[in-house]
């Protein structure tokens, strides 16, 4: 599969291709384009408007209308990405360490299998509600009547819509005789709102003096029976009673015929209520709230309404509603529902052996799902030396990954103030794992995941991503891993057995804004003595085959008489001023003899070697500028470059002075690295800095 990008930050051009089912590492160093190449294809993906964030400054500042540009293949429809910007949107919640751990460890697929039969199971009831549009609304009226009935230990809540509405008596049916002038108003629907408007009215009242605000007539006889009306009826007592009514009135025929006519009786009263009405209104309360209770736990009734180990008949039989005990909602409409309910409870009821068992199978599961997640992050973790546990707990009809230290049994909160940065790293990728595991991008793509960590925490870390079963880590997984760290590639590629056909590696590389690969095989990676060995063998010119062989002394700390002479050539020392660092200063001449047996030594790899020729070389400065111009790659040039500055490295930058003195000494520290002859591992951009100086010292 290729994918390629135009126009993309530092990338003018330059494609990749990578393998599907596959680990696909692209190593690169700093400045390559890796994080782009990411961004580029996340973009792509999930957001093609937003590639214009991509343009190159070059040509925002031209004014160019060239865009970035990304192909992708038709196959690649969805990807998950890691980098810091994933750690920091999906990890470390408050309260559990990853965001949707129900979706990512617990709703595999056969799970959803084993809750679709459960599901299909009871779908006797859910058919009962979907049958009964207006049970939905029953509900809701029902939930509605029994907040405004709020009760006490003593009786009905003083503070409860019904106390106020009726504590007075009916109000809106019996008006007081010097307002009966207002009885349309009083027992209209819209009462509260009129009477919210003739409060506001009042204040005019008084601005008009003996004049109406709204019709300019002569108000000295009615004012104080307009006022009056605000006095009598208050507007909050009058809204209470008004959704008691509408309550009831939907509820009507859900109460039986005489609590019907009781409750109808107590609302039109002209007093206030008795504590035998009070008593009345609480036992319909509590019939109100128990039938709720049944009708609720029947329209949620779900796999994850069995609580472990229960008994599936004793629940189903705890579901089944006795009118009997609801005298007071006993109607023919609310027995025939109930009627329907019980009758769905008792198909599935004749089933209970089935729903059992699948119930029974789905907690096992549960708990098998639940122990082999926590049982691996833990070994990793355990291997990787992090003193840390994970539990995977149910919490609410909910699943949450939460912390726990190994010395404490107490959970932690999110893990963002207790892990190190590391440890975090560490965590956020095998977290992300199972996230990939669960949503199945079409594209993993890991951008530079583990060059952070030590050697035992890499080794563990590739282990949990690459190395389990495949239905269990993303091993055969299309993964794209974009890394600066040469690690990963030796292990996969040199080193462990493993990895041989599910992976494969590619060095990336940037000239002239192009961007480019190579594979790497096996024979690619080698140690620097056999980089050495692999030049002083070539074609390639004396001096750079020189400047191997010392580095080759160098590697195996073989300081004798070869390494001696080549100290001496390339530090520009004619036969008279030759040293041997092996003797003491003041008294390290070097004497003729082991000066002779040097040279006869260097013959045996380079047979056509004369010191004093090869002085003269290094001495002319034009031969060297020729050299550095001709050299096959960026490494040679860089090892040519230090001759001709070698003793004025004072006059380079410092960023130029400290990576040449760096990457003369750096491939020493590595048992295994890429040739630099054959991959161009020296940045551009450092030997465009070399040239600019070649030019100041040799102008044209």
């Amino acid at each position: 599969m290729e994918i390629s990008l135009v126009n993309c930050n530092n990338i003018d051009e330059g494609s990749m291709i990578i393998t599907p089912n596959k680990l696909n590492i692209r190593y690169g160093i700093n400045g390559t384009g890796k994080s782009t190449i990411t961004k580029a294809i996340e973009l792509k993906i999930n957001d093609p408007h937003k590639l214009i964030e991509l343009k190159p400054f070059k040509l925002i500042d031209s004014n160019s209308e060239l865009e970035p540009q990304v192909s992708i293949p038709d196959s690649i429809n969805s990807v998950l990405v890691f980098n810091e910007e994933y750690l920091n949107k999906f990890l470390y919640k408050e309260d559990e360490l990853i965001a949707n751990s129900y979706e990512i460890f617990i709703k595999t697929q056969e799970f959803t299998a084993s809750m679709e039969e459960i599901e299909r199971l009871l779908s006797e009831v859910k058919k009962v509600f979907d049958e009964n549009q207006d049970l939905e609304q029953i509900i809701i009226d029902f939930e509605s009547l029994s907040k405004s009935f709020s009760t006490t230990q003593s009786g009905l809540s003083k503070s409860s819509a019904l106390y106020k509405g009726l504590k007075e008596g009916n109000k809106q049916e019996h008006i007081p005789a010097h307002l009966i002038g207002y009885s349309k108003l009083i027992k209209d629907r819209s009462c509260t709102s009129w009477l919210d408007w003739q409060i506001k009215g009042e204040q005019f009242l008084e601005i008009a003096e003996d004049d109406c605000p709204y019709c300019t007539s002569s108000t000295v006889e009615k004012k104080e029976m307009i006022k009056a009306v605000t006095k009598v009826y208050d507007k909050n007592v009058i809204k209470n009673f008004g959704i008691i009514i509408h309550a009831l009135e939907n509820l009507g025929d859900y109460f039986s015929s005489s609590a019907k006519e009781t409750l109808k009786s107590i609302t039109e009263k002209k007093s206030g209520l008795e504590k035998g009405e009070e008593d009345f209104i609480v036992e319909i309360k509590k019939q109100i709230d128990n039938l709720l209770s049944k009708l609720k736990s029947l329209k949620s009734i779900s796999p994850s309404s069995f609580a472990e180990d229960e008994n599936v008949i004793d629940k189903l039989k705890s579901l089944v509603i006795n009118i009997a005990l609801f005298d007071r909602l006993k109607s023919s409409k609310t027995t025939l529902i109930v009627d329907s309910l019980n009758s769905s409870l008792n198909i599935i009821l004749e089933k209970v052996g089935l729903l059992q068992g699948g119930i029974n199978r789905q907690k096992i599961l549960v708990q098998k799902l639940i122990e082999r997640h926590k049982t691996r992050i833990n070994s990793f973790l355990e291997n990787a030396g992090y003193k840390y546990q994970v539990e995977l707990i149910n919490q609410v009809d909910d699943y949450k990954l939460l912390l726990k230290h190994v010395d404490s049994n107490k959970m932690l909160k999110g893990g963002r103030q207790h892990l190190s940065f590391g440890e975090k790293n560490a965590f956020a990728l095998v977290l992300f794992m199972y996230e990939a595991l669960s949503r199945k991008p079409d594209l993993i793509i890991l951008d530079d995941p583990i060059s952070s960590f030590d050697k035992n925490k890499k080794y563990a870390i590739m282990h949990m991503l690459f190395r389990n079963d495949s239905n269990a880590c993303l091993k055969c997984k299309t993964v794209l891993m974009l890394t600066h760290d040469l690690d990963p590639v030796i292990d996969t590629v040199k080193i462990l057995k493993e990895f041989s056909g599910i992976s494969e590696s590619k060095f990336i590389y940037s000239k002239d804004g192009k961007l480019l690969e190579k594979s790497i095989t096996k024979n690619d990676l080698l140690t620097f003595s056999q980089i050495c060995k692999k030049v002083i063998f070539s074609d390639a010119d004396e001096i750079i085959k020189l400047i191997y062989l010392r580095r080759h002394h160098e590697v195996i700390d073989d300081l004798g008489n070869e390494y001696q002479v080549l100290s001496n050539l390339f530090h520009k020392r004619s036969f008279s001023d030759l040293r041997d660092t092996r003797k003491e200063i003041g008294n390290d001449m070097m004497n003729a003899e082991d000066f002779e047996s040097g040279v006869e030594s260097i013959k045996k790899d380079i047979p056509d070697f004369l010191y004093d020729h090869s002085l003269s070389k290094i001495l002319d400065e034009s031969f060297l500028k020729d050299l550095f111009e001709s050299a096959p790659n960026y490494y040679s040039k860089l090892n040519v470059f230090r001759l001709i500055y070698d003793d004025n490295l004072h006059e380079l930058s410092s960023v130029l002075r400290k990576f040449i003195n760096e990457s003369y000494h750096i491939e020493n520290e590595l048992i295994c690295q890429l040739d630099p002859n054959d991959y161009e591992v020296v940045p551009q951009f450092i030997i465009e800095e070399c040239e600019k100086y070649i030019d100041e010292k040799f102008p044209n």
